[in-house]
Parts: structure tokens; sequence; C-alpha cells
């Protein structure tokens, strides 16, 4: 017994030496300088708290819009039919989303231009949002008030991204090859909008080419969870209507939301972390000449 203890502790100790100079060899490089200024970076951000008001700020300002959106549409479906079609619904969970949710008609005869125009501004609640995320990442003032406009432009962005994606999925609908024209569809849509929300908000204060990179990696974060929520919630919707009705879904949105926007704050820092690194990986998203890197290491 007294051997045997003595042979565990020798291997524990063995286990620790190793770790310990696996880790001293790793400090040096680019991978390690990576890791930390990501996991620095979303130390500093708090990204549960910042992912949780974006989603609360989403559910309450872009959802409304796009329910208007859809009452004024040319097919003249209620929102909750198109919400519906756009998840995959069985019929018990669609009759649930239908009841809980205006019908087209009633939508379109009561609120006017005006009201869109109401809908459209409550919506920057969003875009607000989106630029204290932004400028606390990126370590830059907030633009004043001055520049309201720019929160329009952010909110639009996102909206017309999400209606050319809907546009796209029901031209290529029967296609051979559907699902590749969607993916990439999607991911040229959603790196051209994260790279151009975040720069418009905060008044081009980084470059364009910089965030590029965060850009890319919130369109490939979106695709994924586009992906597995095309599996998961029509499950969880219909799982949410059978036990609790309307309510069940409504958590179930608010719960999808706080995953997208959790993707979208992770790759902001993953990209600002990305484009201020010092190696090889920094100066190509930031566009420097890999030649000026191999003489400075010479």
């Amino acid at each position: 017994m007294p051997h045997a203890r003595g042979t565990d502790g020798g291997i524990v100790r063995r286990l620790r030496d190793v770790g310990a100079g696996l880790a001293r060899r790793l400090q040096g490089t680019g991978a390690w300088r990576l890791w930390t200024a990501c996991s620095t970076g979303m130390v500093r951000i708090e990204p549960f708290d910042r992912a949780m008001t974006l989603a609360a700020q989403a559910f309450t300002s872009i959802v409304p819009v796009l329910i208007v959106a859809a009452a004024f549409g040319p097919s003249h479906r209620g929102p909750g039919d198109a919400m519906a079609d756009a998840v995959g619904l069985s019929e018990e969970a669609r009759a649930a989303l239908e009841a809980s949710v205006p019908s087209g008609a009633t939508v379109s005869s009561s609120i006017g231009l005006l009201g869109v125009l109401v809908a459209l501004v409550t919506a920057t609640s969003y875009s607000r949002a989106l630029e204290r995320m932004y400028s606390k990442i990126w370590e830059v003032e907030r633009p004043g008030l001055r520049t309201a406009w720019r929160w329009l432009a952010a909110i639009g962005a996102v909206l017309a991204a999400v209606a050319l994606l809907r546009v796209t999925r029901q031209a290529t609908a029967g296609d051979t090859w559907s699902g590749l024209t969607e993916l990439v569809v999607e991911l040229v849509v959603w790196t051209a909008v994260w790279t151009f929300v975040p720069w418009v908000l905060l008044q081009a204060e980084v470059r364009a080419r910089v965030l590029v990179c965060g850009g890319l990696l919130s369109a490939v974060a979106l695709a994924v969870l586009a992906a597995v929520g095309g599996v998961y919630l029509p499950i969880a919707l219909e799982a949410g209507a059978r036990q609790f009705g309307v309510l069940g879904m409504t958590f179930t949105y608010i719960g999808w939301l706080f995953a997208l926007s959790f993707a979208l704050v992770a790759a902001a820092v993953v990209g600002r972390a990305c484009a201020l690194d010092d190696g090889r990986l920094g100066r190509v998203v930031r566009g420097e000449p890999l030649s000026d890197w191999h003489d400075a290491t010479d």
C-alpha cells in the first residue's frame, strides 16, 4: 500500500512538471498571446450581462418591427404565419403563435406610416446597446447625439439583411444547391453587416478593414447557430407551447436571442484581439505587409 501511494504521487508530480513545462513553452507563442487577449477582453466586457441586454433589446425592438414588416408584406399573411414558416413549426405550435400575434389585417389597419416610423425610432434602442458594447470593446468614446442617424443606419442594415436572406431562401427553395447558396449568401451578408454596424456606430473611429475580422467571425457564428436553430427551435418552441403556451414560446425566443447575442459579443472580442495581435495574424487583419514583419524578426 505505501508503495502504491508513492507511485501515484510520482505520477502526479511528473504530470504537473510536464504541464508546467508545456505552459512555459506556450507562453511565448502567438496562440498564447491571442488566448490571453481574448480571455482578458471577455472578462472586461462582462459577456453574459452584455448578451442579455442585447437579447432583451432585440426582443423589444427588432421583433415588433419585423411583425409590422410582415403585416405590410406583399404576401398579405399574418406575422404569426410568417414567423411560423420561418422556423418550421407544427400546426399546434403555429396555432399558439398566431393566437398570440395580431393578424396582418389588424396590424396594417391599426398602424399607419407614422406608427411605422415610431417603431423604427424605438428600435434604435438596440443600436444604442450595440454602440455601448462596441465602444467598450474597442475602448473609444461614444459619439454624441448629433449623429443619431447612425442608429437608424445600423438598424436598417440588420433589417435589410434579414429581408435579403428571407428572399434568398424563397428564391432558392427546391434547387439542388440551395443549401450551399444560402450558406454563401448568409456569410457574405452577415460579414458585410457586422463590419458596417460597428464602423458606423463608432463613427469610423476604427477602420473598416480592421473590423472585417470580427464581422467574418460573427457571420460564421450566426451561420452555425442558424443551422442548429433549424433543428432546435421547432422542437423547443413546440415543447414550450405545449407546457406553458405563449409564455413558454416567449422564454424560448429570448433564450435563443441570448445565444445569438453572446455569439456577437464573443466574435467582436476575438476580432479585436486578432486585430491588435503583434504577430502575423494581426498584420493580415490590419492589412499590413508581411515583409515588414519578416524584417523585424530577422
